[in-house]
């Protein structure tokens, strides 16, 4: 069992769940459980209940979309009913999340709950800085006190979900990495993330249910989610008006290939060689790499868009996404000044 103590208390390890989280809830005697509808769930929920039958759960589903703000007075009624202040959240970023902003609102009011994140799925496991709401802006939350990472859980995902979330999920290290607010041992963890993705990514998807593999890539969005201490940038700002339009078969995650060759062009200028170091950890030859390119290659290599015209997305609409990115909190994180004119042309750049 590894356990991790940078940001908050991260256990890692194969059956995490039945050896590390009976440990972190011995003494509580009720709970409210929040779920999603995150692949995997199902059966992740079944481990918990097994592992805390001792203690009564009082389970909500909060499937509806991204977090809510709405939501946590709902929660924190339910908190308050079943009389405890102890709030796990078995799921992705919809639940955990969620968990999160309840625990931000909890503390406004004077409050504070114990909140214990089970991530099944791959994207920043509740160690980034922010939340994104579905009705409100990105605002900064408490992390989980606990976080019980069992990379075991990602043998109930689609390949397809994991091979997209996986490419967001790298997507946002290089962007904190490129971001100029300065933090160096989040650049080393960013860089790390980038590496071991690219080294084990491909694996999964090439044997699906290799264990070694499974461990890495979770380790990997493990990694990514603390360097999210720094922010991300042009690719997140864009990529969230245009998950509305996403058609049936397609995920967030496939946008951010074609996003990210796009910005990194734009943003060349104003990264130093930071750009160049990422590149030549994703490259796949020897000899001068470029990120642009490197990530376009990488993205094919799993099947993956690399081009917002393959995902069907309306040019039309362009003026429309371009407005609200350069209006989105993680464009003024980007290392150059988007201007809705720079995200209009960068959308074209990736159609």
């Amino acid at each position: 069992m590894t356990l991790i103590g940078y940001l908050t208390r991260t256990h890692f390890a194969e059956a995490a769940i039945e050896d590390a989280l009976p440990e972190e809830t011995g003494a509580f005697s009720n709970a409210l459980l929040l779920t999603d509808d995150e692949p995997g769930v199902e059966a992740a929920l079944n481990r918990v209940r097994e592992v805390l039958g001792g203690i009564a759960l009082t389970v909500r589903n909060v499937t509806a979309g991204a977090p809510s703000r709405g939501e946590t007075r709902t929660a924190l009624s339910h908190l308050k009913e079943i009389g405890t202040g102890t709030l796990v959240a078995v799921g992705g970023a919809k639940a955990i999340g969620q968990a999160r902003l309840v625990a931000a609102e909890a503390s406004r009011q004077g409050g504070r709950l114990t909140v214990i994140a089970v991530p099944v799925g791959v994207f920043d496991l509740g160690l980034g800085r922010h939340v994104r709401p579905r009705d409100g802006r990105p605002a900064i939350c408490p992390r989980p006190d606990r976080v019980i990472v069992d990379p075991t859980v990602l043998e109930h995902a689609p390949i397809r979900r994991i091979a997209a979330s996986a490419m967001e999920i790298m997507v946002h290290a290089i962007e904190a990495y490129a971001s100029p607010s300065y933090n160096p041992p989040a650049d080393g963890l960013a860089l790390e993330a980038v590496r071991r993705m690219t080294r084990w990514l491909p694996v999964v998807l090439g044997a699906p249910g290799n264990r070694e593999a499974l461990r890495e890539v979770m380790a990997a969005a493990m990694t990514a989610g603390l360097a999210l201490e720094k922010a991300v940038g042009g690719v997140d700002a864009l990529a969230l008006p245009i998950q509305a339009e996403l058609r049936a078969g397609f995920l967030p995650g496939d946008l951010h290939a074609p996003l990210l060759a796009a910005v990194a062009d734009f943003n060349a200028q104003a990264v130093g060689d930071r750009y160049a170091a990422l590149a030549r950890t994703l490259a796949s030859r020897e000899g001068k790499a470029s990120l642009s390119i490197e990530i376009g290659a990488f993205a094919r290599g799993l099947g993956l868009p690399t081009s917002l015209r393959e995902i069907g997305i309306d040019r039309g609409r362009f003026d429309r996404f371009a407005e609200m990115a350069a209006n989105d909190p993680a464009a003024l994180a980007n290392p150059r000044r988007l201007t809705a004119g720079d995200c209009r042309e960068i959308l074209e750049a990736a159609w």
